[in-house]
């Protein structure tokens, strides 16, 4: 019973409590870079993440394979798509609900690159599941027809194929690396991603505030247990499901972002309720 609970249930839970995570530290990121430089923001973030995870991993760091170090470098570069770009795109002032939109384009590329890289057809569920999920965004998002298309939008759109990379790179080497060796070298490759591109855009760094400082340490705390999970729960769950549990993001986002005094209004709660329902189709 316990080894079914671990297989079966455990990694979609797992995954669905990350996206509660990723959702406050969207809406935390979100406001920090509109003051603050986006890519020390994010190193700094993951470097936190790298340290402690490193700190917990270090009775098998000396263990660490090839396998491991190419998987981690690969995966750093998709990450960086997701989590650098989109934080760039956020300080640029691309609009929640159209990032939210934008970003989840992630939803349909993750099966499509499956079927033309791996001829892997995606169970009919999957497909309306993916429509659910994209009706949904779509509706949380808002009408994105009347915004103007620009740069931030375009960092967007490579962020949402960033983030099916990632997806598509943790399922392919899940079952053949140690969840925290990866975690670490994902984390600190990722760090040193986003500070040498830091420094070579803006060699001069605005005055380092305490605010954001404790807010890239605590979502690098946050972020070290997320990198850890994920790795070990796509062990389990295939990228397309893996993607449709991403989805909960934004709307983990928009509750948290109510909270907080902004306001979401039925459309947006309807799409909510389309995404809860593609979820629920989609693991029959």
């Amino acid at each position: 019973m316990k080894r079914i609970f671990a297989h079966r249930f455990a990694p979609p839970i797992v995954l669905t409590l990350a996206t509660l995570v990723w959702g406050v530290s969207f809406v935390i990121t979100r406001g920090a870079v509109q003051n603050m430089p986006a890519l020390p923001f994010v190193g700094l973030r993951f470097a936190t993440a790298s340290l402690l995870v490193a700190v917990v991993t270090r009775p098998r760091l000396h263990r660490l394979t090839r396998t491991e170090l190419t998987a981690g470098g690969q995966i750093s570069c998709a990450m960086f798509g997701s989590y650098g770009i989109q934080a760039l795109a956020m300080h640029l002032g691309v609009s929640s609900g159209r990032a939210a939109f934008i970003s989840a384009l992630y939803v349909p590329i993750v099966p499509l690159i499956q079927l033309a890289l791996f001829k892997r057809r995606p169970r009919p569920s999957i497909w309306l599941g993916i429509g659910l999920a994209l009706g949904g965004l779509l509706l949380m998002a808002g009408p994105v027809g009347r915004q103007k298309s620009g740069f931030a939008d375009l960092l967007m759109l490579i962020s949402a194929v960033s983030i099916a990379s990632e997806i598509m790179l943790i399922g392919r080497y899940a079952a053949c690396a140690d969840p925290r060796r990866l975690a670490v070298v994902e984390c600190a490759a990722l760090a040193l991603i986003c500070f040498a591109c830091a420094v070579v855009s803006s060699p001069v760094w605005p005055t380092l505030h305490p605010a954001w400082i404790a807010a890239a340490l605590g979502l690098g705390l946050a972020s070290a247990g997320l990198q850890i999970s994920a790795n070990w729960a796509q062990r389990f769950v295939p990228p397309a499901r893996a993607a449709l549990l991403y989805t909960l993001e934004p709307l983990w986002a928009a509750l948290f972002g109510a909270l907080a005094g902004e306001r979401m209004g039925p459309v947006a709660m309807a799409g909510g309720a389309l995404i809860l329902a593609s979820l629920a189709i989609s693991g029959r």
